[in-house]
């Protein structure tokens, strides 16, 4: 199959499944191409004497697996094994001499190279060119990289850090055979995570929050977190050291900083809530009430508001069945974010758990492999992560139809990258 070939399945985007976008084959090329040169530029540990396959290959390769629905090795060889030529020419795959075409790489060097790597460069890699993408599709879009009105009046862009296990690991060089644990930040409203890195054994994501967001411009970012991250240490490198901004649960594991929060709310009665919503689209119906105060008399770093949020969820007919209520403090001015944007922050921080980790648990099986040891977890983690960047930068929401339609026809593949990528925006 020739390369020309291309054009034919550069065909668009459908409406559910993304932006109706046409792309050509020159923007499809160019697209997978400045892929694949990004993760060649993952550093190779191999010595060049014996290399079949170059490395930006393999992983290029194998995130094409992932985009397919492969969960596992076995399953991203199997995905590989069936990818067109057209695709292995742009992958850069090696040619076959005898037969002339494209050879994809098998389960064992894609196992192979994912244990090899540094997991830690590869991370770096992606996630920084995640975050382009993501500033270009900003600057399209005709806002500036700090956000615009789609996150707020004052530009502010949410950013949601969490951390995961990966079931069924070993971490890397660890006796007690400790689970891996990554810790991520992601955008709010691309869903796409722009910083990971494994959580080093004996400490825990508290302590990594420097080490996660070193790369990250925090001008103009609200980082928000669950009640672990409510610690003096976190709030005080956020606002004083890097100038940015932060959203935080508070729970009992800080029960001072509570008490403090409470005593200066006003009591939630009926009608008194500063913002209120009703969210009827997860087949319940859940009523979210915030009520928000001056951080008058808290000892807490660049604290400005507090809050507390109220969630009452009702089934059909109107019964109550649960309520949650959950304080939390800012470091944002009531000038830069009222009740409603808080309650808007606080809410998409969930996103990292909905769009990226329960996606990798349910839709690509993370937690049921059980053949990760060492940076094979973090390596292949890092390339979900990738595919899933590239499906949200197109527009795509509906993730798993959309695995299986590639997986139905891989030359969906090509204009999905292209929509997702600032070759597209030029």
């Amino acid at each position: 199959m020739s390369v020309s070939h291309v054009q034919d399945s550069c065909s668009p985007i459908a409406g559910g499944f993304g932006a109706s976008v046409e792309i050509g084959m020159d923007l499809g090329v160019a697209a997978v191409g400045g892929l694949v040169e990004m993760l060649s530029r993952v550093p190779d540990p191999r010595k060049p004497r014996g290399v079949r396959h170059r490395v930006g290959s393999v992983l290029a390769v194998t995130v094409f697996a992932a985009l397919a629905g492969a969960g596992n090795f076995r399953e991203a060889g199997d995905r590989a094994a069936d990818l067109p030529q057209e695709l292995l020419v742009l992958a850069g795959c090696r040619r076959h001499l005898l037969t002339g075409r494209y050879v994809a790489p098998s389960e064992s060097t894609i196992r192979r190279v994912a244990h090899d790597i540094d997991a830690d460069a590869a991370d770096e890699q992606v996630c920084r060119w995640l975050r382009e993408q993501a500033a270009a599709a900003a600057l399209a879009r005709g806002v500036d990289v700090a956000g615009g009105d789609d996150h707020g009046p004052e530009g502010l862009v949410g950013v949601a850090m969490d951390g995961k296990t990966l079931r069924n690991t070993v971490a890397p060089g660890d006796p007690e055979g400790s689970e891996v644990k990554l810790f991520s930040a992601m955008l709010h409203r691309e869903a796409v995570v722009i910083a990971q890195l494994r959580v080093p054994e004996g400490t825990n994501e508290i302590t990594q929050v420097a080490a996660l967001l070193k790369d990250i411009d925090l001008t103009g970012v609200v980082v928000t977190g669950d009640a672990a991250h409510a610690q003096h240490t976190t709030a005080a490198y956020l606002t004083q050291d890097r100038g940015g901004h932060y959203a935080l649960t508070v729970k009992g594991n800080q029960p001072t900083l509570l008490t403090q929060i409470a005593s200066v709310l006003p009591p939630a009665a009926p009608g008194t809530a500063h913002h209120a919503e009703t969210d009827r689209s997860t087949g319940k119906i859940v009523r979210r009430q915030i009520w928000v105060a001056p951080a008058n008399d808290v000892d807490f770093p660049g604290a400005a508001q507090v809050f507390r949020i109220r969630r009452d969820t009702f089934d059909h007919a109107g019964n109550h069945l649960t309520k949650e209520v959950v304080h939390g403090i800012t470091s944002l001015t009531a000038e830069q974010a009222g009740a409603d944007l808080i309650a808007r922050f606080v809410r998409q921080h969930w996103g990292i758990e909905n769009k990226i980790h329960w996606v990798r648990d349910v839709v690509y099986r993370e937690d049921h492999q059980h053949a990760y040891t060492g940076t094979g977890a973090q390596v292949m983690a890092t390339l979900r992560n990738l595919a899933l960047g590239l499906l949200r930068l197109a527009g795509i929401t509906q993730i798993t139809r959309t695995l299986e339609r590639i997986a139905a026809d891989r030359t969906r593949i090509i204009p999905i990258i292209a929509a997702a990528t600032s070759t597209n925006r030029l």
